[in-house]
């Protein structure tokens, strides 16, 4: 027994001291979607500043494929040490297990939440020759064409598709899904006048809103976006319980120390507070949130009942 007990000190010590100097050496930053994504785009934000504050390498590995499931194997197969970290979104982490009953994670078990970092919505969007310049106007142009109207997205378990559906829920619209491998595509098919309209993660619109390209008339936030300052939210539109922003953010794999969790979690909340990253952050459309480990955590979990039980109700829960 006292040997036993000299073992279980030895490791709680070792723990202790492995936790006490981290990081010693580089940090692997595994991001689930392809460069250029806006998971990426605001994970290479962090990783920047993560690299400046321990003085050590952060280096991003992009993981794509899955639907964010490939990344999170790659963080499963590694060391609980605090080295290898992930960074989620409400897509990959949530919407994916919410909408799947046979899922292959749970992400109550199969990943720590650390910190969040950012949080952005989508943009109701329609192509430029769609005569309706508000949501009424729209809600109208639908209702007077009944499955005739055809709208993209990049897939069921997609925040935007999911959007799209509450919209739908909320009005009474009835209205031809086109999925789509990409948002890009969706857009281009947009643009071209092959869909009517889309609902789409407001970083990927935006420029094309300014420029005219397509018609911007809602966001899913509670508040107007900085860089739409003139597109209403779903409650300014006349349309309530419209309300969804995605979010991004740290995990660890389970095991994770509980002082190494809390000593990352710190780090990722003063590098995301940083005037620098919050002003990079919102040019590109994103909303700075930085949650500690203890709200993060609640989060996530409040997200994941939220989603589950939308989806049941819709019947999209397979």
């Amino acid at each position: 027994m006292r040997a036993l007990l000299a073992l279980v000190l030895c490791a709680m010590l070792s723990a202790s001291a492995a936790a006490s100097d981290y990081p010693n050496r580089a940090i692997r930053l595994l991001i689930p979607f392809p460069p250029a994504g806006i998971t990426d785009l605001s994970g290479r934000l962090i990783a920047e500043g993560l690299r400046e504050k321990f003085n050590q390498p952060v280096i991003v590995e992009n993981r794509p494929g899955g639907m964010g499931v490939i990344g999170l194997r790659e963080m499963l197969r590694a060391p609980a040490d605090g080295y290898t970290l992930l960074v989620g979104n409400v897509g990959s982490v949530v919407l994916n297990y919410a909408i799947d009953s046979k899922a292959s994670f749970d992400p109550m078990k199969d990943m720590v939440p650390i910190a969040s970092t950012a949080e952005y919505a989508t943009t109701l969007v329609v192509n430029k020759n769609v005569p309706a310049n508000t949501v009424k106007e729209l809600v109208d142009y639908i209702k007077a064409r009944p499955g005739q109207i055809t709208y993209g997205s990049t897939g069921e378990g997609s925040m935007a598709n999911l959007v799209t559906n509450l919209f739908m829920r909320q009005t009474g619209l009835k209205m031809v899904h086109a999925p789509y491998r990409g948002g890009n595509l969706a857009l281009n098919d947009l643009i071209a006048g092959h869909i009517q309209l889309i609902t789409e993660v407001s970083p990927v619109v935006v420029e094309q809103v300014k420029a005219g390209t397509i018609k911007g008339l809602a966001v899913s936030s509670p508040y107007r976006q900085p860089t739409l300052p003139n597109v209403p939210t779903y409650a300014e539109a006349g349309i309530p319980g419209v309300v969804v922003t995605g979010w991004l953010g740290i995990y660890g794999p389970p095991g994770l120390p509980d002082n190494v969790r809390r000593k990352l979690s710190e780090a990722i909340i003063e590098v995301g507070k940083r005037p620098d990253i919050q002003a990079k952050h919102r040019a590109i459309g994103f909303e700075p949130t930085s949650q500690d480990v203890k709200a993060f955590t609640a989060h996530h979990a409040a997200e994941l009942k939220r989603w589950l039980a939308f989806y049941t109700e819709i019947g999209l829960r397979k």
